[in-house]
């Protein structure tokens, strides 16, 4: 029986792998997060600096470190700039995660624990979309899952060569998301010190002088070029994103977006929805089975429950106290989650009670499929992104042609699938320049802006295009100057 379930799991696994790499390929780049990160990895590659963020061309974008930034760029130099390509990163870096987590686990628990913990941590719904979107999280859930492997590695007396990576993690994660990297990894680990009284173990385990040093020989020199390039970024970057940001609710000092006012504890309830189906599915397992989790913590003899339940809840304790947070920050606890929830399982599962376990995890994955088939029936309504808008204008536009997005917000998967020849004005000078250029140019505009453009504008374009999205509708008009090359195209119910 526990062979087949083995077999079953693995099948699941490979599914939600699958149904993964097609939303991939079928789901666009949204706009603005997941569309601005692949944006500026264009730009970095489009541009060779790979020290400085570019937002715009010309502007640096300070607010994140560039590791999930030069993935994507490199991948992109791989296989082509390409929606697939920019994400592909954040699918390896969250095989990665799985696999740590694996190898843990059936040190730990065994087979049945091993495949109990991919199930949990593949087929939990945060996770899931994070493996395939472009952010920066993927790439901190690695480094922090990193270190926090190797400490409780090293601590067994594994060898040094965890020790080592313990402080590559760390140092990963000063590129990856900055000094909450340190701080994420710190606090389940002094705490789980200070609580079981590890200290001798804990200065013996760990490098610590060698260690330092090959982590700031791996993050030091960035943030240094970073600031020599562009000075201004350290501060703006440790103190604007890493104190005011979670100190002061609707932080005024966003440069690049805004701030996120969200309710003290909100963090809480971004945890319950990214552990979907299990934060559900948990509370009738451990109603049947509380004396043998009551049984598991008693016999903690090592700390290794007290460890995993320290690392999955003082992420979310440290961002309770922040007004000025988002659904990605409960990522770095899943890894912690699905290893102890993975050994309880195994402590006190019943014959047959691994059946359902499999078909859960699934759940997940069906959501992401749903999807991508709604998307390709009704693409108006998954995401906010111009790429259908720009595939329209390409298919009409000449090698000198322009496409001016009329007022509205900055739009990055417009710049991305256009290789940055979409540009954004509410200037109307900009707009009636494009009479007198000589080239058949074009103008996406709201249809709740459409009424102000410049009244020249509205006689010398014509409609091309219609398209919808969650973000509005949006029309495309094209300069009359020469016969267009087809009929106006309306695209979406």
């Amino acid at each position: 029986m526990r062979q087949n379930w083995r077999s079953r799991a693995w099948l699941v696994l490979l599914v939600l792998l699958l149904i993964r790499l097609a939303a991939m390929v079928f789901i666009p780049l949204n706009d603005t997060t997941e569309a601005r990160y692949a944006e500026i990895a264009r730009k970095m590659l489009e541009t060779g600096d790979w020290v400085t963020l570019y937002q715009d061309y010309g502007v640096p974008f300070w607010a994140k470190p560039p590791l999930s930034i030069w993935l994507s760029a490199a991948s992109m130099a791989m296989f082509g700039i390409n929606g697939f390509a920019a994400r592909l990163p954040s699918l390896l870096l969250c095989l990665g995660v799985l696999a740590l987590v694996a190898a843990l686990a059936r040190r730990r628990t065994g087979p049945d624990g091993e495949m109990a913990a991919m199930l949990i941590l593949g087929g939990s719904l945060q996770f899931l979309v994070a493996a395939g979107a472009v952010m920066t999280d993927p790439a901190l859930m690695f480094a922090t899952t990193l270190s926090l492997v190797s400490f409780w590695r090293a601590l067994e007396a594994s060898g040094r060569r965890w020790g080592y990576l313990f402080f590559v993690g760390l140092g990963l994660g000063l590129l990856a998301k900055g000094p909450l990297a340190l701080v994420l990894a710190a606090m389940p680990i002094g705490l789980w010190v200070m609580l079981r009284g590890e200290w001798r173990a804990c200065w013996k385990c760990l490098p610590w002088l060698s260690g330092t040093l090959l982590m700031l020989v791996i993050a030091l020199p960035w943030y240094a070029l970073a600031e020599l390039r562009t000075p201004g970024f350290l501060d703006y970057f440790i103190m604007g994103e890493h104190v005011r940001r979670f100190l002061e609710p609707g932080w005024a000092g966003d440069r690049y977006g805004f701030s996120h006012a969200t309710p003290l504890g909100m963090i809480w309830l971004y945890a319950l929805s990214a552990l979907l189906p299990w934060s559900v599915a948990m509370l009738f397992w451990l109603t049947r089975s509380r004396r043998e989790v009551m049984a598991m913590w008693r016999q903690d003899a090592d700390g290794w429950t007290l460890y995993l339940a320290l690392w999955s809840v003082m992420p979310l304790a440290f961002f309770t106290v922040s007004r000025n947070i988002i659904w990605p920050y409960s990522l770095p606890m899943l890894p912690a989650f699905a290893l102890l929830a993975a050994g309880m399982w195994c402590r006190a599962s019943h014959p047959g009670s691994g059946r359902a376990m499999p078909w859960l995890a699934l759940t997940g994955g069906v959501a992401v499929l749903a999807a991508t088939l709604v998307f390709a029936v009704r693409p108006d309504v998954i995401g906010a992104s111009e790429k259908r808008l720009v595939e329209a204008w390409s298919r009409q536009a000449d090698a000198n042609s322009q496409l001016i997005y009329w007022h509205g917000g900055q739009i990055y998967s417009a710049e991305f699938y256009s290789a940055g020849r979409a540009h954004i004005t509410q200037d109307s000078g900009r707009l009636l320049s494009l009479l007198d250029n000589g080239s058949v140019d074009f103008i996406a505009v709201g249809r709740e802006y459409l009424d102000i453009l410049p009244p020249r504008i509205r006689e010398n374009f014509a409609e091309a295009g219609r398209f919808d999205n969650p973000s509005g509708l949006m029309i495309l008009l094209r300069e009359r100057s020469v016969p267009a090359a087809s009929q106006p195209t309306r695209v979406s119910p």
